[in-house]
């Protein structure tokens, strides 16, 4: 079954990646990552006016979020979260 997932209004899909290790950073094995990459993202947040609010965020950017941020869910390509535009706290 092929599964593909359209986020609504101001939400957004992503997709956790390895954490790396790094020198000036300790790693605890176990804890979710707090680095993303954009896979999704939904029209925007509706105005007053009608108008879709832009989103700051596109498909394929990196983005620093909360570790236990959003929802998760496991598709047939893998897990995946989804999350408000305003728990993506940075783009790297």
């Amino acid at each position: 079954m092929c599964e593909t997932i359209k986020p609504l209004h101001d939400m957004v899909v992503i997709t956790d990646e390895a954490a790396t290790h790094d020198c000036s950073l300790v790693v605890i094995d176990g804890r979710p990552s707090d680095r993303a990459t954009v896979i999704a993202v939904g029209p925007g947040r509706i105005l007053k006016n009608g108008r879709n609010a832009p989103m700051s965020v596109k498909k394929g950017d990196r983005v620093m979020v909360g570790r236990y941020a959003g929802y998760r869910y496991e598709l047939d390509s893998g897990p995946v979260r989804l999350v408000d535009i305003n728990e993506i706290v940075a783009v790297i």
